[in-house]
């Protein structure tokens, strides 16, 4: 049976670079494993300092080097290419191998809110096994079956679940609206453009996990059209 894993990750790819900005949010978009060339990863970032955070990609030892792709509504891809040292921290290759798929990776802290389809349960404790013998940190939050999720939770992360509850209670789901993005922002104590990237997140996760029910499209190309 296929199971979706939603864990926390804690690694040392990108820590400097996401100690330096603690309040921006920062998603994997894509890993790619390229020949010849450094693995690298597409990154969304948004709510912070630009400028901080790339110094502190220039000076995080994990990274080689960082582009930036796409500037689109106070959004920024960046194409990230890690170090042979940051590689091999990456977990690419234990998921990769068992035949997985990488569905999504948002900034929690100072980890990461991973989630990744298996297989099977055999195949998730591979993994488990693979991050404990790195030494990295692996904290499982739930489990969802190939069907829909086994709670409540709809793979939302803690700042999606709280800015839904937030635009719920102050009305902006009402018609017509009590409260607008700006509104919610300043109660959140974040930017506008945070505010509407986590609700557009937080529909995305609601939909595939009720009205499609674990269908395959778990694609975030949709990133690019958030206002």
């Amino acid at each position: 049976m296929t199971l979706i894993a939603d864990f926390y990750l804690e690694t040392p790819v990108l820590r400097t670079a996401l100690a330096a900005v603690p309040e921006m949010d920062v998603s994997v978009e894509q890993q790619t494993l390229r020949d010849s060339k450094p693995f690298a990863l597409a990154l969304w970032s948004s709510g912070g300092d630009f400028g901080a955070f790339e110094d502190g990609l220039a000076d995080d030892p994990t990274v080689a080097d960082a582009t930036v792709l796409a500037e689109v509504s106070g959004h920024r891809l960046y194409q990230v290419a890690l170090t042979p040292r940051g590689e091999e921290y990456m977990t690419y290759h234990a998921w990769a191998d068992l035949d997985s798929v990488f569905v999504s990776a948002d900034r929690v802290g100072d980890g990461w809110r991973v989630r990744i389809r298996f297989p099977d349960r055999d195949c998730l404790r591979k993994y488990v096994d693979y991050c404990e013998e790195q030494g990295l940190t692996f904290d499982l939050r739930q489990l969802y079956d190939a069907k829909g999720p086994e709670s409540t939770s709809f793979g939302l992360t803690d700042r999606q679940r709280e800015t839904l509850r937030t635009a719920a209670e102050m009305g902006y789901y009402e018609v017509p609206r009590r409260v607008e993005l700006e509104d919610l922002a300043e109660v959140l104590g974040v930017s506008r453009q945070a505010v509407s990237e986590r609700l557009r997140r937080a529909t995305g996760a609601l939909a595939r996990a009720t009205v499609f029910r674990g269908d395959e499209s778990d694609s975030r190309s949709d990133s690019e059209d958030e206002e």
